[in-house]
């Protein structure tokens, strides 16, 4: 099958939501009440920081911060990224759309340049926000090239492993915004907690006397089966084995002990606790600058990241670990707050639900869904099914592992055409698969049709599951 090509008509053809109601129904819960003016949007995109690797998750780690925020906002409990892998995630992230739909797979960003810098084929959310009236700003880790080219007025790609310069960019345009009437949107894009982790000693000193737990589904080294494998279909190739993470040595990848992970994890902790400090400060300087109450502020990671389960290190494959990750998002108009989201949400979900916020149309053609409606409801379901891929790794398109994953079930389909299925309600470390069940073979079913339909979506050129 081949890949559908989205074009910029498809994309704007028509606008599916009104913004206005959904800022009305936030800010004062009558729909019958006008909000007073538009909302600045300050988003914060991290790397590899994996769903359980945050304080409200995890009382091992110390992120006071991102717990303070999501306490007085809204957590979204299981949020997916449309792909773990960087600079495909940011391009869905940007355009709305999964990889197979946006070209840009794996690593490789060119089709991204293509699409929306060349050929001006697809827009992105910097772009209609800025034809919304917005002033736009992208400081930090990019990985699709000068953020100028693709919609934000002022921003550069900064390469600081700690994101001191990122941050002091980030609050140097905050403080411009003392009596500017202009609503802004900022992202922040920060390179941590990818490796090489650098924590500094006052970070790694906060862990010293902390016990860090090993997962159940902790390996040493993870199985030769195709769903842990981290390169092209039928290999059995695990990244980051041949390399070793900056601090202490420590290998980045299998094969690790237990020791070497828990220290591992020790590291990745403190980093995070790094970030998190940082995130404070820029919300303190939301304050400082009169913006706070109208801003609203959303967390996220680019993707997951193993910490040994599996016996994996990196991403990529369909684990909970590598899709799943953490996502706030905290307004102080917010009629709902201080509440856990359980409804599967994806990441694809920031595009339509931004323009939401802001008052701006929502175009037709996006692969997520507002969660204007779950911030109103937020016990409400947003879909049956989240989605998510990895295709492209070593540059071959259309291969790779996917997944669609429902309230209780998770089914993957890997590059070598192997299902698995795990009840993510009595299994959420995922170690027992259960598609050869017999009691099974009804849900089985179910899920391939939904591989089926997804696929077919997106123009996923990989053989579908069989429809018996």
């Amino acid at each position: 099958m081949a890949r559908k090509r989205v074009t910029r008509g498809d994309f704007l053809r028509t606008a599916c939501l009104s913004g206005a109601a959904l800022a009305t129904s936030c800010a004062a819960g009558s729909k019958s009440l006008r909000r007073p003016r538009r909302p600045n949007i300050v988003v914060v995109l991290s790397d590899d920081h994996g769903y359980r690797s945050v304080g409200y998750n995890n009382p091992a780690v110390r992120t006071p911060n991102l717990d303070r925020l999501g306490g007085k906002g809204v957590i979204f409990e299981r949020a997916y990224v449309a792909t773990p892998i960087c600079a495909a995630s940011r391009a869905s992230l940007m355009t709305g759309l999964f990889p197979q739909q946006h070209g840009a797979v794996a690593l490789d960003a060119s089709e991204f340049q293509r699409s929306v810098v060349e050929e001006k084929r697809l827009p992105t959310v910097a772009q209609l926000l800025a034809g919304a009236g917005y002033d736009t700003a992208l400081w930090g880790k990019s990985h699709l090239g000068p953020p100028r080219g693709y919609g934000f007025a002022e921003g550069e790609e900064l390469k600081d492993l700690t994101d001191d310069q990122t941050f002091a960019s980030a609050a140097e345009f905050i403080d411009r915004r003392k009596n500017n009437p202009t609503p802004f949107f900022l992202w922040v894009a920060t390179r941590q907690p990818h490796i090489p982790l650098k924590p500094g000693p006052e970070w790694i000193d906060l862990y010293r006397n902390t016990e860090i737990p090993i997962d159940p589904n902790f390996r040493e080294s993870p199985p030769r089966e195709s769903v842990y494998n981290q390169g092209l279909p039928g290999e059995h190739y695990y990244r980051d084995s041949e390399g070793r993470d900056n601090y202490l040595g420590l290998p980045a990848g299998p094969p690790r002990s237990r020791e070497q992970i828990r220290e591992f994890t020790r590291a990745y902790y403190a980093v995070i606790s790094r970030l998190d400090h940082q995130i404070g400060e820029l919300v303190e300087q939301l304050e400082r600058a009169g913006v706070y109450r109208n801003t609203v502020f959303l967390y996220l990671s680019d993707n997951g990241y193993h910490l040994g389960n599996h016996g994996l290190g990196n991403k990529i494959t369909m684990h909970e670990e590598s899709v799943r990750v953490p996502m706030l998002l905290h307004w102080p108009r917010l009629k709902r707050r201080g509440v856990r989201i359980p409804a599967l949400v994806s990441s694809l979900d920031l595009f339509p639900t931004l323009l939401d916020l802001a008052g701006a149309p929502v175009p037709a053609g996006l692969s997520g869904l507002s969660l204007g409606p779950a911030l109103r409801e937020p016990v409400r379901p947003v879909r049956d099914y989240v989605a998510s891929e990895c295709v492209g790794v070593g540059g071959t398109r259309g291969t790779g592992h996917r997944m669609v994953r429902t309230d209780r079930w998770k089914y993957i389909l890997t590059g070598v055409n192997e299902e698995l299925l795990f009840d993510e309600h009595a299994d959420p470390f995922e170690m027992v698969n259960v598609a050869g069940a017999d009691a099974n073979r009804a849900i089985v079913q179910q899920l391939r049709g939904h591989m089926r339909e997804w696929m077919a979506r997106v123009g996923d050129t990989h053989l579908p599951p069989p429809d018996a």
